[in-house]
């Protein structure tokens, strides 16, 4: 069970790292957490495949007026075999009228926890 909170707590170090860097409008800051062949729906479905795709469509974003927006989880559960994770909870922009849902998948690559997959619901 110890075992299984410290992950969580790294998760939740790593999700609170790549809000700081949405912050500062530092894409690579971001990209750190995603897989290779990480997949992302957006709020309103717009479908995103890959690191270097999704690299490309943050750094573009973060240029012209940088969005701030965050994750805020409200559930981290570490699977059994300690190598998949679920995270789920809010996200919402501090620039925009934009909120919602989002679920993330992470997977535990050479020690490290990367997001594999994000779905994010547009609410508003």
């Amino acid at each position: 069970m110890e075992q299984k909170q410290n992950e969580i707590n790294i998760i939740q170090a790593s999700r609170e790292n790549s809000n700081a860097a949405i912050l500062k409008a530092d894409a690579a800051g971001v990209a750190q957490y995603w897989m290779d062949d990480i997949i992302v729906i957006s709020g309103e479905g717009g479908q995103y495949a890959g690191k270097k795709l999704l690299l490309e469509v943050f750094t573009e974003m973060f240029e012209d007026h940088p969005p701030v927006f965050e994750r805020i989880p409200t559930t981290i559960t570490i699977g059994d075999s300690g190598i998949l994770a679920w995270e789920t909870g809010e996200w919402n922009y501090k620039t925009e009228k934009f909120r919602g849902n989002y679920s993330a998948m992470w997977r535990k690559v050479k020690g490290k926890w990367l997001t594999q997959s994000e779905l994010f619901v547009s609410l508003d």
